[in-house]
């Protein structure tokens, strides 16, 4: 039998044509979208291969009618902090979209100017509120992503246990209409306390989020190691057995990572050096960055005071991204316990008079006396 050389041509014209059908299904991104991944992708990764630093801010609904009315003048304030001191390379923002709008505009508005603006991802508490906040979202300026919680937050120990969840889930659907409103979706897994992740599993997991999201890698994966079941009052008590299993357990491969950022996420309270060791494992794992939990950041949630926030924020990063030697102490003015937002505000007050967050020497302080109100670092 002899096929002519129209019939081949007609095969191979076939075949591009059911490639490009294929094609076409694929979620693909709008001019805006790109420029969102374009700005995230440079947030998330830094030239000089150091871990990027992303901290969390939770921004308060206040009941009373005189802090709302002052809430954006907090906000833009807050804001300003972010990007000029504490020179974060991202923020997430978990709050309503009203009174995120003051730090979009401020960030906009420093657009050309240096330091430049940072990017702004919106944390989903509900996700049946997406539809919604996109629409909110579509007249704030500033904002690049939208961080997913995949699958309610359900923790997961391995890439089998990921794809059951991803069966019935409508999580594709959400990713798309990120994509439409021009911004970024960004998922985040709970990972099982204790669970290890092979450079094979890590490989297949991200193909899978790849699938779930539609047919197109994420800008950014968000990995957050899943809570243990003791009691606020055993946390405390076991600080320092928490520091090992503060950030979850990936063998990332390098093929893999160019293909998306992958952030940590750091919950560890601040004090005694644990937020830098927290930072320092997420870059021997070859992370690309970190995200900083308002865990982090004492009492917060008995009474988020966002100018105590900027404060931390600002000396913690400072010090994370110090070259100097971390075996330092200083000694705080009072103990946290009595007042959180006051003395925390003296306490961040003492680190920025300094002037280098406490000088290097060769050890711990002998007379470091924690229980009194002293601290070691971050």
């Amino acid at each position: 039998m002899v096929v002519s050389s129209h019939s081949g041509v007609a095969a191979i014209s076939l075949a591009l044509l059911l490639l490009q059908n294929v094609n076409a299904l694929s979620i693909t991104e709008s001019s805006r979208a790109q420029t969102a991944r374009s700005r995230l992708s440079e947030a998330f990764r830094s030239p000089s291969k150091k871990l990027t630093l992303h901290p969390e801010i939770v921004l308060p609904e206040p009941s009373d009618p005189t802090a709302l009315l002052l809430r954006a003048s907090e906000v833009t304030k807050l804001s300003q902090i972010l990007r000029t001191r504490a020179k974060a390379s991202a923020v997430f923002v978990e709050g309503t979209v009203d009174a995120l709008a003051p730090m979009g505009k401020e960030q906009e508005d420093a657009r050309g100017n240096f330091p430049g603006p940072v990017p702004i991802v919106y944390s989903l508490t509900d996700s049946a509120t997406l539809s919604s906040s996109l629409e909110e979202l579509q007249t704030v300026d500033g904002v690049e992503g939208v961080m997913l919680s995949f699958f309610g937050g359900k923790e997961i120990d391995s890439v089998d246990a990921y794809l059951e969840e991803a069966k019935d889930s409508a999580i594709t659907d959400m990713c798309s209409a990120i994509w439409d409103a021009g911004l970024q979706p960004i998922p985040e897994l709970v990972l099982s306390p204790g669970s290890e992740w092979s450079e094979e599993d890590v490989e297949r997991l991200v193909d899978a989020v790849k699938d779930t999201c539609g047919g197109l890698d994420p800008v950014s994966i968000v990995f957050t190691n899943g809570e243990t079941a003791d009691s606020e009052e055993e946390e405390e008590s076991n600080e320092e057995e928490e520091e090992e299993d503060s950030t979850p357990a990936l063998s990332i491969p390098a093929s893999v990572s160019k293909r998306t950022a992958f952030i940590g996420s750091i919950r560890t309270n601040a004090g005694g050096g644990r937020m830098n060791l927290a930072t320092s494992q997420l870059s021997t794992d070859k992370f690309n960055g970190a995200f900083l939990r308002a865990d982090c950041v004492p009492g917060y949630r008995l009474n988020p005071d966002l100018n105590v926030v900027g404060g931390f924020w600002s000396a913690a990063m400072g010090e994370l991204k110090s070259l100097k030697s971390k075996n330092f102490s200083f000694r705080s003015k009072v103990k946290l316990e009595k007042d959180v937002p006051m003395e925390w505000y003296n306490y961040q007050k003492d680190i920025m008079e300094s002037g280098s967050l406490g000088k290097p020497s060769g050890g711990p302080d002998p007379t470091l006396n924690s229980e009194g109100g002293d601290y070691k670092g971050f």
